[in-house]
């Protein structure tokens, strides 16, 4: 997993991993899942491919620290793609992260 970011995220390859902190004051249990997709298309938008469009979203698990959906993207390549999206408590900060492959 690449390093998290505020407002950004890296990616060696397109959706491999891409993190981000939230401000300090967010934690995943005030996010629903139209906000975490939301916020991993803020974080594509720096990258080589970004996330144009996210529909379809659906929550799939949650706990007071960790939420996860999964969501359709349109990639700024063309591709039409799931996204799997996942918010969590690291220590003090609330991050996000996406991908194409499901998290363990």
């Amino acid at each position: 997993m690449i390093g998290p970011r505020l407002i950004s995220g890296g990616m060696a390859v397109f959706l491999v991993v891409s993190t981000a902190a939230l401000s300090a004051c967010v934690n995943v249990s005030s996010l629903d899942c139209s906000e975490i997709a939301e916020q991993a298309k803020g974080i594509s938008a720096n990258q080589a491919i970004q996330i144009r469009t996210i529909s379809n979203v659906q929550e799939t698990a949650r706990t007071d620290s960790d939420a996860r959906c999964t969501a359709t993207a349109e990639l700024s390549d063309g591709r039409t793609t799931t996204v799997y999206l996942r918010a969590y408590e690291q220590g003090e900060n609330t991050m996000v992260a996406y991908q194409e492959t499901a998290f363990p």
